[in-house]
């Protein structure tokens, strides 16, 4: 789906800085199907689809967040950081004018924008839609690079030069493979590639000498800078052939060696049809998968052979859940993080859909958001506990926590994976309790 800035340069009044005042224009914004830019007018008492407003304050945004914009993947701890949502607004400051709450989260390929309702009472004026939309990545980058050199072209028109955003979009412009390639692995550290200390330079330009290629944009995304080099050492050695256990996997090599179920162009999609079809090549449609054993006969493995494999481990980084690599002869072997056996489970199973979809490459299973992650999340929560096996077994359209908790417990999961499946795949609402403490809902 594409995105596009659609504008028109009209006369501002009483303006009297001169960068606003040149690129003052009426502006709508297309996310496939949706306008972002829809708004009430209540001084007119009208709903149109274009804000009046300048668009220095937007290009010059999307220019110091260019790379961040583009390269950053979000995960757990980033999310939570006022700093990394500062730097994923489309317009991170508003300079005094009601520009949309628009949101920028790239996974790759894809990059996701969601906005949200807003009020702006000095200017009477309300955005009242709200929603999400996914596009390519590239198509994003280029409707943004149209709009930049749009208002640098009318800049220059009007005789402003020198401007900020003119000498920053020279410089991203100028950038050469090598410069571009520093800047995305700084930004997607969540560094400024333009600000950095000559500690952090030689840190970044490190990276590219331990890291494998192959894992190099999938380990960026959850690296913690605090602990860098501790981190990047952890996850090279654990790639390394023999820190892995062997599970030689015969069986699912062999009924996988099938082309790859399509999704859609959704990563979790994919990832669902995937599971599903090794299910049925499997012979398991909708049975439980609840233990080690159980998982076991189904992947025609030895039951010993895989509770060794899922041992836990100390992986030394905090958002990395499992590795999978390949020990001699080619076989795949596996390093998970330390937890209960149902979290391993589901991260083996994450594992498995990288053996599918990538046979002998490395793969990282972490937190991060990023489009190869999604699709391992949702293969093995579809291929532990399927929907369909979920749609037979709900008993009503709204279910309680302790319906949750009794299918977690028959399929061996978590009750978070249970309602994430049940929510997702539209197969019943979930009730949750009241805290008795503040009236908030509990967890489940």
């Amino acid at each position: 789906m594409p995105i596009a800035f659609e504008t028109e340069w009209v006369p501002a009044e009483g303006i009297k800085a001169p960068e606003l005042a040149a690129t003052w224009a009426s502006l709508l914004i297309r996310a496939g199907d949706s306008v972002v830019t829809r708004v009430v007018d209540r001084r007119a008492q009208t709903v149109r689809d274009r804000v009046y407003l300048p668009l220095y304050p937007l290009a010059e945004s999307l220019v110091s967040n260019w790379w961040f914009l583009l390269h950053e993947v979000g995960n757990p701890v980033k999310n939570d950081d006022d700093a990394f949502r500062r730097r994923h607004a489309l317009v991170s400051v508003r300079d005094g004018y009601a520009f949309p709450r628009l949101q920028v989260a790239s996974s790759g390929a894809r990059t996701l924008l969601a906005w949200s309702p807003e009020s702006f009472r000095w200017a009477q004026l309300d955005y009242q839609g709200g929603g999400q939309v996914a596009v390519h990545t590239h198509a994003f980058r280029d409707s943004c690079a149209e709009l930049v050199d749009r208002v640098v072209r009318r800049l220059v028109s009007c005789g402003i030069e020198g401007t900020f955003l003119q000498e920053e979009w020279a410089a991203v412009q100028a950038a050469d493979e090598h410069e571009s390639r520093f800047c995305r692995t700084a930004a997607g550290l969540g560094w400024d590639p333009y600000a950095l200390d000559d500690a952090q330079r030689d840190a970044v330009a490190r990276l590219e000498e331990v890291l494998d290629e192959s894992i190099f944009e999938e380990a960026l995304a959850v690296l913690d800078v605090e602990y860098l080099e501790a981190e990047t050492t952890a996850i090279a050695t654990t790639l390394q052939p023999g820190n892995g256990t062997t599970l030689p996997l015969e069986h699912v090599r062999a009924v996988g060696t099938q082309p790859t179920v399509r999704g859609g162009g959704s990563p979790w999609l994919a990832g669902y049809a995937l599971a599903r079809e090794l299910r049925r090549r499997l012979g398991v449609d909708g049975a439980p998968l609840p233990t080690m054993e159980a998982l076991g006969e189904a992947l025609r493995e030895n039951p010993d052979s895989l509770v060794e494999a899922t041992r836990p481990r100390d992986l030394g980084a905090d958002l990395l859940n499992g590795v999978v690599t390949c020990n001699e002869g080619d076989l795949p072997a596996f390093a998970l993080r330390r937890g209960r056996e149902s979290n391993r489970r589901f991260h083996f199973c994450r594992g498995l859909a990288e053996i599918l979809t990538s046979p002998g490459s490395p793969a990282l299973l972490t937190q991060a958001q990023s489009d190869r992650q999604q699709r391992s999340r949702a293969f093995a929560a579809e291929f532990l506990a399927p929907a369909a096996a979920l749609q037979a077994k709900a008993p009503r359209p709204v279910l309680d926590e302790e319906d949750v908790d009794e299918l977690a417990a028959e399929f061996g999961v978590s009750p978070w994976l249970i309602a994430h499946q049940l929510e997702n795949h539209q197969i019943a609402g979930i009730r949750r309790q009241a805290s008795p403490l503040d009236g908030t809902p509990s967890s489940s």
